[in-house]
């Protein structure tokens, strides 16, 4: 039997793809690439952006410094105070208000927000209520220009202007000018409203901080050779009553609140130095407005912003800025209260006359837009802002006889902890204080831990008593500041109430001077402030009519001493006759000046006297922009000597 027998042939079988679970470890391991990619790419994106967005900080701070300075470098008088109502010199002041830079980011710390981003957000805030206003003349070959109506200069050559005049505006310079530098809160149109106070300024999470703030800077012209006062005939329509926008007519000082807003239509139509002027003729009395000179700007009664309060027919109070919360009055004025306090019985109906915030939108530049029917309406031109992404604004005078307080630092212990450093005495003992290469540290006044340094002095604990030095930055008014500095839910917070007589007694030498602007033999709640406050006019509490409290460093003048007016010494503060004299008021008059020599040297011998009155070394301004596109912050002082 023949059997046929084939070799076994194997067939290799050519797979033509890839199996399901091959395309997925591919397409995995590609996505795993591309997600690398993607991410090194965000990365160096984010890098480019905040590399691209620091280089843009550092040019506008660059620019901002440099014209701060320009502004600083040719101010017209040095710190002196008071100032000489005979000279020419003009004026230096500076406003600091309820925030400081700590209290900005204490107030606002979230420490049990939802996201990270939440609990540090409070870090980018400063100090953004502070105001510094002098005169200034321009560098050689150069001046100051800015805009004025054409009808004012119709007027200055002893005609009527028309209306076409008064609406068209005209460029012109001056080699001095009044310059203002001041925080101005932003509405949800990142513009302001100029036609109230009430600028609808946007918080959205009622931190008390406005949304967005803007840093400007406000040039007024000093031109006194241009001789303008409008008469009632000039102001176009005669509404002297009233107070017309397009004519720049000041508002009749009726009520406390035209008072405050009186050169609102001046303010917002042209860039001079002006003030208010009562004219009288033999039909009526009306406010006008007049220009100032070097000398007049001495007087606060004729600066910018500046009004005195009404006190019935006895008077007004001494001039102090026209401040207002806009519209913040529930998260501002409620987180400023713990700083500057707030008497518990004032009426609510007042409350917008307490005098601290910011610089009402109503003093801002506008246009005058014709509207159909006739009229005018007010467009704001926001030509001062120099920066709308500023966070803080933070100003501080220096003051030599502060006392830096030394900390132990993080270790909580002189020197390195469980070191004899200086091998003698005790390990870790005061001796070791500041010890180099450790991390104690000095503090003073504008940190938050200062306050918590008092309290354990206050307290008598051990070594907790170093000085560490003397001199620094600090705010006006910084004594109150330290007593609120700490958020009130934190344990340990300041309270003067809360010190007895003996711990009082521990750290009175920690208050030496005025510009700690508080008395700590009383307490916060009494009202009852320094003298120097008092005494210049910067504090007024009555009970049913209205707040001031003012901290600020003024060269002031010596004109109240010799112009032939008394200045009442209330309970609540002083009252002016002049204040509403000088506008056809009729107060009694309760005896002359009681000046003797015109100087007032001593206390029986003067009317006011300036807030802080020893010649400030210099000032330190400090300015911090924020990009809200890529998260950056950059910040930079100036520091300027005012000596000379």
């Amino acid at each position: 039997m023949v059997t046929n027998s084939f070799p076994i042939r194997y067939v290799r079988v050519s797979r033509q793809g890839l199996t399901l679970i091959e395309v997925l470890i591919a397409t995995t391991i590609t996505l795993l690439m591309m997600l690398a990619m993607a991410q090194g790419f965000k990365s160096l994106s984010q890098t480019v952006s905040e590399g691209r967005s620091m280089l843009n900080l550092s040019d506008q701070l660059r620019g901002l410094n440099q014209l701060l300075r320009n502004d600083f470098a040719g101010r017209t008088t040095d710190s002196a105070t008071p100032q000489s109502g005979l000279l020419s010199s003009g004026y230096f002041k500076y406003y600091d208000g309820p925030i400081s830079d700590s209290t900005a980011a204490l107030f606002n710390h979230l420490p049990l927000a939802a996201t990270l981003e939440e609990r540090l957000s409070a870090s980018r805030w400063g100090d953004i209520d502070d105001i510094v206003m002098f005169t200034a003349k321009a560098k050689p070959g150069q001046v100051f220009r800015g805009k004025i109506p054409q009808a004012l200069l119709i007027i200055n050559a002893g005609f009527t202007p028309t209306a076409a005049q008064w609406s068209t505006d005209v460029t012109i310079s001056s080699e001095y000018a009044e310059i203002v530098w001041f925080m101005m809160p932003l509405n949800e149109f990142n513009s302001i409203d100029p036609t109230n106070g009430n600028n609808m300024v946007v918080d959205t999470n009622l931190d008390g901080m406005p949304d967005r703030l803007a840093l400007c800077r406000r040039v007024l012209l000093i031109r006194p050779d241009l001789n303008i006062t409008p008469t009632a005939a000039m102001f176009g329509n005669g509404a002297v009553a009233v107070g017309d926008y397009l004519t720049m007519q000041p508002l009749a000082p009726t009520d406390p609140t035209n008072f405050r807003f009186m050169m609102q239509n001046p303010y917002q139509r042209c860039d001079l130095s002006v003030r208010p002027h009562l004219v009288s003729d033999v039909s009526s009395s009306y406010v006008s407005i007049k220009t100032n000179s070097i000398e007049d700007l001495q007087l606060p009664q004729n600066r910018f912003a500046h009004y005195g309060f009404p006190i019935g027919t006895s008077g007004t109070l001494i001039p102090t800025l026209a401040l207002t919360t806009e519209n913040l009055a529930t998260a501002y004025t409620s987180m400023t209260n713990l700083v500057f306090s707030t008497y518990t019985g004032i009426n609510p109906a007042i409350v917008s006359f307490q005098d601290r915030g910011f610089l009402p939108a109503p003093f801002m530049r506008t246009k005058p837009i014709a509207i159909a029917g006739g009229g005018f309406s007010r467009q704001p031109l926001l030509e001062e802002i120099v920066a709308s992404n500023v966070v803080a604004f933070d100003l501080k005078g220096f003051d030599t006889s502060v006392k830096q307080l030394a900390h132990p630092g993080a270790d909580g212990s002189w020197g390195d902890f469980g070191v004899n450093d200086d091998g003698v005495n005790l390990t870790d003992d005061r001796l070791e204080a500041g010890w180099p290469g450790t991390d104690d540290f000095a503090l003073t006044p504008s940190d938050a831990g200062y306050a918590i340094q008092l309290i354990d002095i206050a307290n008598g604990v051990a070594d907790s008593e170093v000085v560490a030095g003397a001199g620094a930055f600090v705010d006006a008014g910084w004594g109150s500041k330290v007593f609120s500095s700490i958020h009130p839910t934190i344990a340990g917070s300041v309270s003067m109430t809360s010190l007895n007589a003996t711990q009082r007694g521990r750290i009175v030498k920690y208050f030496p001077s005025s510009m700690s602007l508080v008395d700590v033999n009383l307490t916060l709640d009494d009202l009852i402030p320094a003298t120097t406050l008092y005494d210049s006019g910067s504090w007024y509490i009555n009970t049913s009519l209205h707040q001031t409290y003012q901290p600020a460093f003024d060269t002031f003048t010596t004109s109240y001493e010799y112009d032939g007016e008394a200045v009442f010494r209330t309970l609540s503060g002083l009252v002016w006759q002049e204040g509403t004299r000088r506008f056809g008021g009729t107060p009694p008059r309760g005896g002359l000046d009681p000046a003797v020599d015109g100087v007032g040297n001593d206390s029986t011998d003067r009317d006011v006297i300036p807030q802080i009155p020893y010649k400030m070394p210099s000032i330190q301004a400090t300015i911090r922009v924020q990009d809200y596109t890529a998260g950056t912050l950059q910040q930079i002082s100036v520091v300027h000597d005012l000596t000379n």
